[in-house]
């Protein structure tokens, strides 16, 4: 099973980050802004799909996580945090059927080792809700510490010594 990372959005894959957002299964735990399918459908009706990507990256890097055969099934998002040595991340699956499958898992690797060994960044932040149990342990698995627990979520963060670390113990496989 593999999965690749893809900055560039199009009409298609835009129609399925609006079906994701649209359903509760997959934003219950989310923070997404609920007018962000509304911005997506009027940039579509505008016949200005070159556009998608940059307003997808206007509060970060968004990348859309494909499978084997180029279909995205999901999203990733960076979003700075206090300067470019520090980001937080977001990563959805966008269809409950590909949940339980490896692809947020495989994802987070591959954004993580992007961040950490190509950009240099110094830390990578998650907000996990309190109940979404997948999650926290897909971050717990991957190295990632708890740091506090606020408004229901819990804060992890992983450094790059943490991150190298996980990769020496094995537990970033």
């Amino acid at each position: 099973m593999k999965i690749s990372l893809r900055l560039d959005v199009n009409v298609f894959d835009a129609k399925n980050i609006i079906k994701w957002l649209d359903n509760r299964d997959v934003t219950k735990y989310l923070n997404e802004d609920i007018n962000s399918t509304t911005s997506l459908i009027e940039i579509i009706n505008s016949n200005r799909a070159d556009l998608l990507t940059c307003y997808l990256n206007k509060d970060g890097r968004f990348f859309l996580i494909d499978d084997k055969k180029n279909h995205s099934i999901g999203f990733l998002t960076l979003f700075e945090v206090r300067t470019k040595k520090e980001y937080e991340v977001v990563i959805a699956i966008g269809n409950p059927n590909n949940w339980g499958k490896q692809y947020a898992h495989m994802a987070l690797k591959q954004i993580m080792r992007e961040i950490f060994f190509s950009w240099r960044i110094d830390k990578l932040i998650a907000r996990i809700h309190i109940d979404n149990q997948r999650s926290i342990n897909l971050f717990e698995h991957l190295g990632f510490k708890q740091n506090l627990i606020k408004n229901n979520h819990i804060h992890f963060e992983i450094n790059f010594d943490e991150y190298l670390k996980s990769l020496r113990n094995g537990s970033n496989n």
